[in-house]
Formats: C-alpha cells, structure tokens, sequence
C-alpha cells in the first residue's frame, strides 16, 4: 500500500518531468484506500497531526492527478493514442481527448477544404463561356477565365457575368 512519502515522491517526479510518470494500473484505487484508511484513523484518533497528514495527501493527490491531466491533454493534442503508465481512468481519458479534438480537427479542416465557401462580399459561380481578361467596376483585372472554371468574384463582378449569360451560380 502507498504512504505518504511514496507519494511525495510520486509528485515530485510528476512535477519535474515532462514525461508522464510511471504508475501503477490500480493507482487510483490504491489511493482511495489509502484516504479512507487515514480519514477513519484521523476520526478515531482525533489528533491533529492525523487530520492534517489527511489534508495534506489530498492535496497532494489532487496535484498529481492535476499534472497528469495537464500532459495527458497535450498528449491527444500531439495526436498520441497510446501512454505507457497511464491508468485505466487515464487511458480512457485520453481516449475521450483524442475522440474530440479529431473530431473538432476534421469540422475546422472540412471549413478549409470546402469549395462552396467564398470569401465575405463576393459570389461563387461557375463560368458558362470563354471570357477574356476585362477591368472590372473597382478597376482591378480580371480573367481570363475557361468555360466550366469555378471562380469566386466579388458581388458586381459576378452579377455581371450572371446577366450577360457567361456564367451561373453555384
């Protein structure tokens, strides 16, 4: 069974390493024994010392399950699936992460890879005939373009072409 020096250690470790410490599988389970042991020792004893040695493990605890969430997190960031020395509870944690930000990776990348998406104020259209390289209304060049070209074009630019039948909207 863990005691209170074994986790001090455990946390030290934990706080200067980037990597993820090493625990056992049933470490969370072998904490809450160890809480329930010292909290029923702390109530019957009612000393003090026993009470804040109570206090003290939870916090420390807390501060180790803190900093491995912080890592397990920037695991599934960096796309890792598998981590030696996770517990259960954390493997499926990152599992859940993992799950997520693919998810959240795909919605952003499918905005990007989108070809209906056109820039604010402007039109998509798709173009009908041949048109040659003309100056538009804000008396910027535009063309040439090829019949069945997909193109993105400001508001006006693209009214115009929609109306002289050299293109139709998408």
């Amino acid at each position: 069974m863990l005691n209170y020096s074994e986790l001090r250690e455990i946390q030290r470790k934990e706080m200067e390493s980037s990597a993820i410490v090493l625990l056992p599988e049933d470490f969370y389970r072998t904490v809450s024994e160890l809480l329930a042991k010292r909290s029923g020792e702390a109530i019957a004893s009612k000393s003090l010392l026993a009470i804040k040695e109570f206090e003290n493990i939870k916090k420390i605890v807390l501060s180790i399950q803190a900093k491995r969430e912080e890592k397990i997190v920037l695991m599934s960031v960096r796309g890792e699936r598998e981590g030696a020395g996770l517990t259960a509870e954390e493997r499926e944690l990152l599992k859940e992460l993992s799950s997520i930000i693919k998810k959240s990776r795909e919605n952003v990348k499918s905005v990007w890879d989108s070809e209906d998406v056109a820039p604010a104020g402007s039109r998509r259209i798709k173009i009908l005939k041949d048109v040659s390289q003309y100056r538009g209304l804000d008396n910027s060049l535009y063309g040439p373009y090829r019949q069945g070209e997909e193109q993105s074009l400001p508001r006006a630019e693209a009214e115009w072409l929609l109306k002289a039948g050299m293109a139709e909207i998408i």
